[in-house]
């Protein structure tokens, strides 16, 4: 009887050490799926910066007017901006927001025209579009602030 109770402390002995042992590789293996998670995630989101910092190097725009001589077709103040960039941008009401002197121009006030392909709403790089800007300005210098879609602005004093 000695005998087989001894066998039988070896024997619990084993198992509750065979019990520790799978307890431990599953919280190891709940731990390293945990950790692939978080490391995949800071990845994918590394990824979506750095194409989005890419876009935005690669987006650049000028607003290519004399400051003294705005000219006016119908009423409306006419702003000229070239794609210096080298990805084309939308350019209509809904992607592109105007500020003069800091006051937001409603887009019912703006027309956007491509001057190169005048049916399109895109402008290509080095593609030159104009901004028909319907506001009343009155003498003097006023300061415009052209936004594209990325955020991207540039802005232009200009005398009335």
């Amino acid at each position: 009887m000695v005998l087989s109770l001894g066998g039988l402390r070896m024997a619990s002995g084993v198992i509750s050490e065979l019990v520790l042992f799978i307890a431990s590789l599953l919280i190891a293996g709940v731990i390293a799926g945990g950790l692939y998670v978080v490391t995949q995630d800071i990845s994918d989101g590394i990824n979506v910066k750095g194409e989005h910092l890419a876009y935005s190097l690669k987006l650049d725009f000028a607003i290519i007017n004399d400051a003294e001589n705005i000219p006016t077709e119908s009423g409306a103040y006419v702003f000229y901006v070239k794609n210096t960039g080298k990805v084309s941008f939308m350019f209509d009401e809904n992607t592109v927001v105007v500020f003069i002197d800091g006051n937001l121009v409603p887009p019912s006030n703006l027309t956007f025209t491509n001057l190169n392909d005048s049916s399109s709403s895109m402008l290509y790089p080095y593609d030159i579009g104009s901004i028909h800007v319907d506001t009343s300005l009155s003498s003097g210098y006023h300061k415009i602030t052209i936004v594209v879609e990325n955020g991207e602005k540039r802005s232009l004093v200009f005398k009335v």
